[in-house]
């Protein structure tokens, strides 16, 4: 008997081979696709998935300098001669720090000042914050002075606006000028 039921079931079987091959490859292919899209969707279309923490923007810095010299640390100088704080990619909620030296080219003593402009694109500088930890110390003029090592702290967002505001403009990069200037004591 049970000779006999194996018998019929490979008999249905061999009969089916085609039909059984076509099901087979079509649930291989919806797989495929569904797992496809899914990924798809997952990675790019989804701003609310936990993986908002892996996302990063690259981001560049132009610096305008005033009555100042700047140098080493994080500073690039382009054979432009224009010089730029690479910030690298940044990932949403992080904090990324970027240094250099300062020296007052100025006959007086000074402190040190910070403007930041020219957010591109548009409205992104509301997801953003920039701090220093320059405190007030003056400094002197002449040839003796010691070099002020100068530390900038950008606060990137993660918040689900920013995020929105991203995927809406298509932001891919954005860059910003900051101004460090001498001021009178």
């Amino acid at each position: 008997m049970l000779k006999t039921l194996a018998f019929r079931v490979l008999r249905f079987l061999y009969r089916s081979r085609k039909l059984l091959l076509l099901i087979a490859v079509v649930v291989l292919i919806t797989l495929l696709f569904n797992f496809l899209i899914g990924s798809w969707i997952g990675n790019n279309a989804n701003p609310n998935n936990n993986d908002d923490e892996d996302r990063t923007i690259p981001a560049r810095g132009t610096i305008h300098v005033r009555g100042l010299e700047i140098y080493g640390g994080d500073i690039i100088t382009a054979d432009s001669g224009n010089i730029y704080l690479d910030w690298g990619e940044l990932t949403l909620g992080a904090t990324k720090n970027a240094s250099f030296y300062v020296l007052s080219n100025s006959n007086v003593d000074v402190e040190l000042g910070l403007n930041v402009t020219n957010w591109v694109p548009k409205g992104i500088d509301h997801y953003f914050s920039i701090s220093w930890d320059y405190h007030g110390t003056i400094l002197s003029s002449g040839a003796d002075q010691e070099p002020l090592l100068v530390t900038l702290s950008l606060n990137v967002a993660s918040s689900k606006d920013f995020i929105d505001f991203l995927v809406n403009n298509s932001v891919t990069d954005f860059g910003f000028d900051i101004t460090v200037y001498a001021s009178g004591v």
